[in-house]
């Protein structure tokens, strides 16, 4: 695991940029998270795109997430999320944007996803961001390692944090992450900074699911000074960069 800390949240950003632009060439499928987070990463690839330095063409997508159920025509709805802040933006072929749906029923929405990543995946860069909790992509504390593509109930603080719309969720397990080839996870804000310790320095546990990431051969934590507040450095953290002293 590789840790890089950035002062604030902008330079959290572009490195974040830095990282996914020399990963992107060689990447075939590429996974996205919502939230706040990944905003300001997703306007630098539209930017990118959009000047003709960036092309998304013979690319596939894969998003981690989706409240469930959900119309993808809400505007509180992932895929909403996604279109405002990134495919609107870019010159994707909008039939290889791997989407994890509402189906008229459950079964229904997980087997399509399943087939979809079945057909497409693994991931060869993915996207992450991190709960308060602990949660990455919707798994939530009690999540095995061996959770796959699934129908889910938010926790309480996630419903809350969130403001979701509703208290479900279709979600990748951790499974599907770590097959992840490559993995750069993004933590802003002191209100990471437990999460983001204990998933980097304490035991590997389902009570914590980000830990689980500890195991993956290629995953590197982008961190601003306030997610990294809590941070013990071990043995088992590749420090690449430290943040730099204020200057006056």
């Amino acid at each position: 695991m590789k840790i890089i800390i950035k002062n604030n949240y902008a330079d959290m950003s572009t490195e974040a940029f830095k990282l996914f632009a020399e990963a992107f060439r060689d990447s075939e499928s590429l996974g996205f998270a919502t939230g706040n987070t990944p905003k300001a990463l997703y306007r630098m690839i539209s930017s990118e795109c959009k000047a003709g330095r960036l092309s998304f063409r013979g690319k596939c997508t894969f998003n981690l997430d989706e409240y469930y159920p959900i119309s993808s025509q809400n505007s509180e709805s992932y895929w909403s999320y996604m279109n405002e802040n990134l495919f609107n933006n870019i010159d994707i072929d909008r039939r290889k944007i791997n989407f994890p749906r509402s189906m008229p029923n459950a079964d229904e929405t997980v087997n399509r996803y399943i087939e979809k990543y079945s057909r497409f995946g693994p991931v060869d860069l993915q996207i992450l961001g991190i709960g308060r909790n602990g949660h990455i992509g919707f798994n939530e504390p009690g999540t095995t390692k061996y959770s796959t593509i699934r129908i889910v109930d938010l926790s309480p603080d996630t419903i809350k944090r969130n403001n979701a719309p509703v208290h479900k969720a279709i979600t990748m397990g951790i499974r599907e992450i770590l097959e992840s080839r490559k993995i750069i996870l993004l933590a802003s804000g002191s209100d990471k900074s437990w999460a983001v310790s204990d998933a980097v320095t304490g035991r590997i546990t389902k009570s914590l699911p980000a830990s689980f990431l500890q195991e993956h051969a290629d995953t590197t934590l982008i961190l601003d000074r306030e997610a990294a507040s809590r941070l013990h450095y071990g043995g088992n953290i590749e420090m690449q960069q430290q943040y730099p002293n204020d200057h006056a």
